[in-house]
């Protein structure tokens, strides 16, 4: 039998997600005087600010009852699997830390998209179409800004030489 879920407690789940994560930073940061870490954190804090104002924006637009439609399919275990293996150590670079980020946004993409191809109600569709475009935006700038970084990195590194 497949258990039934609200979107409501589908995105309390997310947001839960959201701050293991950004749990998991500051406790590093806390530990580790890296910077990496701290910029993570920041970009995640800055994320999870766009998430809730992204939501919180939706609420308003559409119709009370979207929060508490029903859902049958949640790949709910698959999901903290993928959460679950993602680990932030101390020594952690800023490239692993990037690639964890999005390790994390990806398994959130992938929820999105299983949620929006699975509701059969418009307006909850839409939701998780307008949040996975969110968390791909996030992935895109966030892989342009390593590009970035790599290039000036490397440019500064051909003017040593």
């Amino acid at each position: 039998m497949m258990a039934y879920h609200k979107v409501q407690d589908i995105l309390e789940l997310v947001e839960s997600f959201h701050k293991q994560m950004r749990q998991a930073l500051d406790r590093v940061s806390q530990e580790a005087d890296a910077e990496s870490v701290e910029w993570l954190s920041r970009q995640l804090r800055q994320h999870e600010l766009h998430w809730q104002a992204a939501l919180s924006g939706y609420e308003k637009r559409v119709a009370e009852g979207v929060l508490d439609t029903w859902l049958q399919y949640f790949p709910d275990e698959e999901i903290r699997r993928q959460i679950d293996s993602i680990v932030i150590r101390r020594d952690m670079t800023l490239e692993e830390l990037t690639d964890l980020n999005v390790r994390f946004r990806q398994a959130l993409i992938d929820l999105y998209e299983t949620l929006s191809q699975a509701s059969s109600a418009p307006r909850v569709h839409e939701l998780f179409q307008q949040l996975m475009e969110h968390e791909q935006a996030v992935v895109s700038k966030q892989s342009r800004k390593q590009q970035d970084s790599e290039l000036v990195e490397s440019s500064s590194h051909r003017k040593v030489s």
